[in-house]
């Protein structure tokens, strides 16, 4: 079942085809006969009975076939894990040092996903941690992370700088 083509085959707005309410429960319930159809409280059974029962189980049918298509994609992450989050504002502090610096958007150089990935992993497969982006900014957050390089204000402006031994 098409509605808005349907709704323009008759010449009526969409909505007085069938209601928002009756295709929320008919998607909630999935009927597959017309019985069960027709005991949507928001759809009249001679609806359920007519043509337009047999286009709306049809499209129940093909939305089911193609269900795995449509599913929306896993998180890709979890929580941030505890204790990180005041590494990744230095790491954002830094990125955006780095890209003021070099005259490039923030955006392009790394997500607010990439850092917590960052924080977390030395390794992460991000691309902050590859080509450009590294020699911009990866480079400089993982000595970040590691103590290797240190984050000052001089003359109300930040700059890096680098430590000799992190030991100490």
């Amino acid at each position: 079942m098409r509605l808005p083509t349907a709704a323009r085959q008759r010449n009526l707005p969409r909505g007085r085809i069938i209601r928002d309410e009756a295709v929320l429960e008919i998607a909630a319930h999935t009927p597959k006969t017309i019985e069960a159809l027709a005991r949507s409280r928001s759809l009249g059974k001679s609806v359920a009975i007519g043509k337009l029962g047999s286009e709306i189980l049809e499209a129940v049918q093909r939305g089911l076939a193609n269900a795995k298509v449509f599913e929306p994609p896993a998180p890709s992450r979890a929580d941030t894990p505890p204790g990180l989050g005041p590494l990744i504002e230095l790491l954002r502090v830094l990125l955006k040092q780095r890209c003021e610096e070099h005259q490039v958007a923030q955006r392009l150089v790394a997500t607010a996903e990439d850092l917590e990935t960052i924080a977390a992993d030395d390794r992460a497969s991000v691309p902050a941690l590859s080509g450009w982006r590294y020699e911009i900014f990866g480079r400089d957050a993982i000595a970040l992370k590691h103590g290797r390089l240190a984050l000052t204000v001089r003359r109300n402006r930040i700059t890096l700088v680098e430590v000799a031994d992190p030991a100490r």
